[in-house]
């Protein structure tokens, strides 16, 4: 007996092996209404659909979304030329684990684009661990034929997962090599991460969007669905997922319209407060400081707490001293000190104004202690530099009256 045969005796016997993979994939179609494809890699499962531009998903029709004008998007710091979003694909994973890893596999990729009369969103599926080579060979050939990505948290999860996919394949990802990529989740912090608790897209559709959900499966539940969808073969336990990706293309969709629109306000014509905040911050990037402070006043006016009105004086003041305005500055600095009286930084700045600007050593002497009185009590890293503030002005102080 040789030693193969040896060990094989060793080897726990299987009374019931698990089906073949044919037999277990094989009742999809009632449930995702797809169909097979083949490739030079093999077969696997695509689904596609069509959802008219007259199509309303949230507040607003996939028309307006394609129609308009997204030359406000180099504000985010992403793209440095244009963008069209006729030759764009948005593009979403639904993957075997939520921590990415080279065990980690991305079983189906929705992808969404535009035509003349349609958001088509195709999804590619990988019925089982052998189709991966075809999913990522029809995803390629998708992306090949666009100009940009769109995502949401694409840069950080989606493709470098579909990267390592490919790598590990040993094929090449052309498709994605050079091409402009929108990452709609950046964009959101940017605008909304003051307004809400979580920029993640069911809050932003819930909040920004008037997109409802209805038994949509929670994220976290979908590798385990997978899992056992791979050893039961039942095709219903895909349709939640399925429907769940679908939306997510969607609302990136809509969410890339909403993004442009808002960054279009004017600052009269803003009605929140912290979207008025973040287009100050937006103007500040471009170098627009007097439109920054027109969006400040803005924000100003309508903040909704007084945490966020304070923030907002605070960057206002920064603007007016960095445009030499240091009179306009201090004002700012007073009201800020009368609304929280242990800001520190703010005392700090106010000190610098009187001791440099107007010269008035008593007056910066006596912010000064207020400040240092109340870093001894909190114990705050400024005592040293307040410390050493006071030493200075008191020196200057005496130097005046020799």
């Amino acid at each position: 007996m040789d030693l193969s045969s040896k060990l094989r005796r060793f080897l726990p016997q299987q009374n019931d092996p698990t089906p073949p993979a044919a037999e277990r994939v094989c009742e999809l179609d009632p449930f995702l209404y797809g169909q097979e494809v083949s490739t030079p890699f093999g077969a696997c499962y695509v689904i596609e659909e069509g959802w008219p531009l007259s199509k309303r998903h949230g507040h607003w029709t996939l028309k307006e979304a394609l129609n308009s004008d997204y030359s406000n998007l180099s504000l985010f710091g992403q793209l440095q030329n244009s963008f069209d979003p006729r030759q764009a694909l948005f593009l979403d994973t639904e993957t075997t684990g939520l921590a990415g890893g080279t065990g980690t596999y991305a079983f189906l990729v929705g992808l969404g684009f535009f035509t003349s009369t349609h958001f088509v969103v195709k999804q590619l599926l990988m019925r089982d661990y052998n189709e991966e080579l075809a999913l990522l060979y029809l995803l390629d050939q998708e992306l090949k034929g666009k100009d940009s990505i769109v995502s949401f948290n694409g840069k950080t999860f989606d493709l470098p997962l579909l990267q390592t996919r490919f790598t590990i394949s040993r094929l090449g990802f052309e498709g994605a090599g050079k091409k402009k990529h929108v990452d709609l989740l950046h964009m959101s912090r940017r605008l909304w991460k003051h307004k809400l608790d979580s920029c993640s897209l069911s809050s932003l559709e819930a909040h920004i969007l008037g997109v409802r959900r209805v038994d949509d499966i929670p994220g976290y539940e979908i590798p385990a669905r997978y899992f056992e969808f791979l050893q039961t073969g039942d095709g219903s336990l895909l349709q939640n997922i399925v429907e769940h990706n679908v939306i997510d293309i969607v609302s990136m969709a809509t969410l890339l319209y909403r993004l442009q629109t808002t960054t279009e306000l004017k600052p009269e014509e803003c009605d929140c407060s912290f979207e008025a905040e973040a287009l100050a911050h937006l103007s500040l990037v471009v170098k627009n400081q007097p439109l920054a402070l027109h969006y400040l006043e803005a924000a100003s006016q309508l903040a909704e707490d007084n945490k966020q009105y304070l923030r907002v004086l605070r960057q206002a003041a920064s603007v007016f001293k960095r445009l030499e305005q240091y009179e306009r500055a201090s004002l700012l600095w007073k009201k800020v000190l009368e609304l929280s009286p242990d800001d520190l930084t703010t005392s700090e700045e106010l000190a610098k104004y009187y001791e440099h600007r107007l010269k008035d050593l008593p007056l910066a002497e006596h912010i000064t202690r207020q400040a240092l009185a109340i870093a001894w009590q909190s114990r705050s890293p400024k005592t040293s530099a307040l410390e050493h503030r006071l030493k200075r002005i008191e020196r200057k102080a005496q130097a005046s009256t020799r």
